[in-house]
């Protein structure tokens, strides 16, 4: 299989040089390293241009975009850009364990019925690194089954290995709200092909500067959570349209039925921001699992009738 990895630049000088070092170490060389910069206004381009100079490396290549795209676009048609049978999408400040292409290419080669392969990953930052997660770090190969709360994307995307054919449905599924791995993951989801290989693969930075980090802090407000469910609902509406016409799998009754029920959350969910009344929330524990993370039931109420904002 021919790889492809896909990275995403903007501002990234700080930690561009470490991440670009762990993809250029693989003890398998990807066939093609295509960086995508969204017009930083630091070194990032620089220090790129001068790193693939510096080691003649024939096989990368970057591209500066004429205007600035937002992560999502800028991601989204870098992978559609890649020509690899399998594409790993990569982040501008992890580090990638050495054996990463190897042990995912290998995987995706044995094992056709994946889709989307992820991996876990090790948290980290300037006061050290935390246990692997998401998974039991057992060095097996897992498929990931469809849950009640199937809007979570347990693994982000700088662990992912996408195939082709997820790659060509993205095409017609995206739409510029969708973030590229949470879009390739239900995809992959409802194709029963998401698998994945329990052993830490990359070292994932988290620190305040990262988009991952902002968003997450804006997603702490009554208007973001607002834009995140009418969102939610497009997602939801878009899969039981996939799901007709491009899904083949003997579950469909328990698809569509997961997917109602989420329809059915959602809105009840969207009510509740909207006329802010209890009734409205205490009906929301009908729908206890359908929320990604428990605890943002209770955090519907803090924002609603505590911070208010």
């Amino acid at each position: 299989m021919k790889t492809s990895v896909v990275l995403s630049t903007y501002n990234g000088q700080e930690y561009i040089i470490e991440q670009l070092e762990s993809i250029r170490n693989q003890s398998r060389a990807a066939d093609e390293v295509l960086i995508f910069d969204d017009c930083s206004t630091d070194r990032t381009v620089e220090l790129v241009t001068q790193f693939i100079a510096k080691y003649e490396l024939l096989s990368w290549k970057v591209t500066v975009n004429q205007h600035n795209k937002g992560w999502r676009r800028n991601f989204i048609e870098g992978i559609w850009a890649s020509s690899g049978d399998i594409v790993f999408t990569c982040d501008q400040d992890d580090l990638w364990r050495r054996d990463k292409i190897a042990i995912m290419a290998d995987l995706m080669e044995k094992h056709p019925q994946i889709k989307l392969l992820t991996s876990n990953y090790c948290e980290f930052n300037e006061h050290g690194r935390r246990a692997p997660s998401p998974w039991k770090n057992d060095q097996h190969l897992h498929q990931v089954k469809l849950p009640a709360n199937y809007l979570l994307v347990q693994s982000p995307g700088c662990t992912h290995c996408i195939s082709r054919q997820i790659v060509e449905l993205s095409r017609k599924y995206w739409q510029p709200e969708y973030a590229h791995d949470a879009l390739v993951w239900r995809l992959a989801i409802f194709a029963e092909g998401l698998y994945t290989y329990a052993d830490a693969l990359i070292d994932w930075r988290k620190h305040q500067k990262s988009a991952f980090a902002k968003e997450s802090r804006d997603l702490k407000t009554i208007g973001e959570k607002k834009k995140w469910i009418r969102i939610a609902q497009s997602f939801n509406e878009m899969l039981r349209q996939y799901t007709v016409q491009d899904v083949k799998s003997k579950s469909k009754q328990r698809q569509f039925e997961v997917l109602k029920r989420t329809q059915d959350w959602l809105t009840v969910r969207a009510c509740f921001y909207q006329k802010k009344s209890v009734l409205t929330g205490i009906k929301l524990v009908l729908y206890w699992n359908c929320f990604p993370r428990y605890r943002q039931y209770l955090g519907d109420w803090y924002l609603l009738f505590i911070k208010r904002k």
